[in-house]
């Protein structure tokens, strides 16, 4: 378990500035989805706005070849607000257009949805973002609607008890729902704040047993020797 990759074709071209096999060890395999497309690795694509992928399909223009379409609702402009808001519904469209056109689909909800304004998930008083999320229903959807999904997790990746409470709990909920739902966590090397090899490292060793991979972000291409040096441990 916790060997999948996935990340965008910007990171793997980051990475394999600095050591190609490296970045061909890891990336250049089936097991490994590369947003963008990567030689080897299966081949995805990321959705912001599950309208937007309504759009696209509409429109034919999602280029032939693409086996994975993702779908990362945020708390940010990207995913529309009405999205935001009710992440279930947007959810549960995107997995059965997606799934109705034959792809693979990946889900990556971010526990700041529970943040936005209005929202019907907001943490009560003592509640922290994380548990409101695990209350909120959107990782049991997410299951439900997907053949991947991930834990966007990498905030507490500083802290690995915290980070491996919060995607063991993940993993329980969605496992209950899809039994065979394959579960990721995220890892970044810069989650809001500079990341080490040393956090990125103890962080994945706390969930290697029960994930079956991670999302791997360079957060705007930041600090892509970390991220090399952190892989060449994994291996």
């Amino acid at each position: 378990m916790g060997r999948r990759w996935v990340t965008a074709a910007g990171t793997i071209r980051a990475i394999a500035e600095i050591d190609p096999a490296l970045a061909a060890r890891i990336f250049g395999s089936s097991d490994a989805i590369a947003l963008g497309g990567w030689p080897g690795a299966t081949t995805g694509r990321s959705w912001a706005s599950s309208a937007r992928f309504a759009e696209d399909v509409a429109n034919e223009t999602i280029p032939d070849g693409l086996q994975v379409a993702m779908y990362d609702p945020e708390h940010w402009d990207a995913t529309p607000l009405d999205e935001r808001l009710d992440p279930h519904a947007a959810i549960d469209t995107f997995g059965s257009l997606a799934r109705s056109k034959g792809y693979t689909v990946l889900i990556t909800p971010h526990p700041n949805l529970v943040s936005v304004p209005g929202s019907p998930f907001a943490p009560k008083d003592g509640e922290t973002r994380e548990s409101a999320y695990l209350r909120s229903g959107i990782v049991e959807v997410a299951a439900a609607n997907a053949d991947v999904i991930e834990t966007q997790a990498q905030t507490l990746q500083r802290d690995p008890h915290r980070y491996r409470a919060f995607v063991a709990e993940t993993v329980r909920i969605a496992r209950a729902t899809t039994w065979d739902i394959q579960v990721l966590s995220g890892l970044s090397t810069h989650p809001r704040y500079p990341a080490t090899v040393e956090m990125l490292r103890n962080a994945w060793i706390s969930v290697r047993d029960v994930v079956d991979g991670h999302y791997l972000s360079l957060a705007r291409l930041r600090l892509p020797e970390v991220a090399t040096a952190f892989l060449a441990e994994t291996l």
